[in-house]
């Protein structure tokens, strides 16, 4: 089953169960993946979270329900609408509805009204780089990295905000440089890493790491172990400034490469490896992102 197929019987499970609980864990299923990196990938490809696509595609079958003039005249609907939709009381569905529609749920009975729907999604697999992705297949050996970790998560952008801020807080507080002292001769140097994710909440660990045999004690204070089984990667190369380039290509990486390639995620740690030169921001810099390929 291809991964346009997959993902459109996931979409399918969250369409049938709109009045119910969502089981992120069901619609992974469908999607061959786990929770994790089916919101994450679910965000990348429709600019839009799952969580945010439930609530929009819920408060739209209400204002259809309410336009058609099934509810009419019946004084408790808009209440039980609110329950379909996930509200415990009609005050916070009203308000819910009102941001986005612009009316109330009373004023969407109103004949001639015009309600801007939030329609069902399809998944289409669509290259729209106009450049060519950079990357390699290559295997590697399990490797034990240790450093400075953030909790952060997938949703909404929230990550590619928070990691930035965090790289500047390690460097400013000097804990960047005594990572960097600590990884001289060292294998990869300085690197990210995306692990520990949580299915339920989209959370992730988000780590500024290198690769050393070094004890914990031996190194800076607050540092973790990190330990990445062996695996297959695929690497794709960042060229240009590091703050105009790197995030759109992990965008791409899952709207467009992992999609069309037919490879899966193996759900296990992601890795930003950087070398070791002096200025991010020149115009010749380069690094490159690791995905685990099942």
């Amino acid at each position: 089953m291809d991964w346009q197929t997959r993902m459109g019987a996931a979409l399918d499970y969250l369409e049938g169960h709109l009045k119910d609980d969502i089981d992120l864990g069901a619609a992974a299923a469908e999607a061959n993946c786990s929770a994790f990196h089916f919101m994450r990938m679910f965000e990348m490809v429709t600019g839009i979270g799952v969580a945010e696509y439930v609530r929009r595609r819920r408060l739209s079958l209400a204002a259809l329900e309410l336009a058609s003039g099934k509810a009419q005249g019946i004084a408790d609907r808009i209440l039980d609408i609110a329950l379909d939709c996930g509200y415990e009381s009609p005050d916070a569905f009203a308000r819910a509805f009102k941001r986005e529609f612009g009316c109330t749920p009373s004023e969407a009975r109103e004949p001639g009204l015009i309600l801007h729907i939030y329609p069902k999604l399809a998944f289409t697999v669509a290259l729209k780089g106009d450049t060519a992705m950079e990357y390699r297949i290559e295997k590697g050996k399990a490797l034990r990295l240790c450093g400075f970790s953030l909790r952060t998560s997938g949703a909404n952008g929230t990550s590619f905000k928070e990691i930035p801020e965090f790289w500047n807080r390690l460097m400013r507080d000097g804990r960047c440089a005594a990572l960097c002292a600590a990884a001289a001769g060292s294998g990869l140097g300085m690197c990210g890493v995306c692990h520990s994710c949580d299915d339920a909440s989209g959370e992730f660990t988000y780590s500024v790491a290198i690769e050393t045999a070094a004890s914990l004690e031996q190194l800076p204070k607050g540092c973790v172990e990190i330990l990445v089984p062996a695996s297959t990667w695929a690497k794709f190369t960042s060229r240009g400034p590091l703050s105009a380039n790197f995030q759109p290509l992990i965008k791409r990486i899952y709207a467009e490469w992992l999609p069309a390639s037919g490879r899966e995620h193996a759900g296990t740690p992601e890795i930003e490896f950087y070398p070791d030169l002096p200025d991010m921001e020149a115009a010749d810099y380069w690094c490159e992102y690791w995905i685990p390929l099942k």
